[in-house]
């Protein structure tokens, strides 16, 4: 049984929420046409500032290479997407999407382990990034690929 075309493009979208989290740019870079383009805005309050603009693939690599540091030891992030609307019109296909990004920090285990009652995860979960996506995809001879995305960021961004 195939996939359908609304199953392939979310499975993009989550593609590009564990390239994300795993920072890993060769995934993030495979998940786009060459030609993609990302535009990072800024939506507190219903503003639409620009942050940013990164044209083609390579950029897109690069910037996941440059800017978004590595996970330290016991450290995470996880990119949670919900309720996803999709739009189809032949080979182009459109979502807009919630996102949540977490940090996670694993707690060490104590070096004589845990202690007697202790119970369930242990770490700390932290919201840290909120908005919406806007992936535009293409239908390529390879399978679909993000041709464009726009980033709208509900919190505010610092870079410095």
């Amino acid at each position: 049984m195939s996939l359908s075309d609304e199953t392939l493009i979310l499975n993009l979208l989550g593609r590009y929420t564990r390239a994300h989290d795993q920072r890993d740019p060769e995934a993030m870079t495979a998940l786009f046409t060459p030609d993609a383009i990302i535009d990072i805005i800024d939506a507190v309050g219903g503003a639409q500032r620009s942050l940013g603009r990164l044209e083609g693939r390579e950029a897109i690599g690069a910037a996941v290479r440059a800017m978004m540091a590595p996970h330290g030891e016991r450290a995470w992030s996880q990119n949670v997407i919900s309720a996803p609307i999709i739009s189809i019109a032949g080979d182009e296909a459109t979502i807009d999407a919630q996102f949540m990004v977490f940090s996670i920090m694993a707690a060490e285990v104590p070096q004589g382990g845990w202690p007697a009652g202790t119970f369930g995860a242990q770490g700390r979960i932290v919201p840290i990034e909120a908005g919406q996506y806007h992936p535009t995809m293409r239908r390529t001879a390879d399978g679909w690929a993000i041709a464009a995305m726009r980033i709208e960021h509900r919190l505010p961004m610092a870079f410095g």
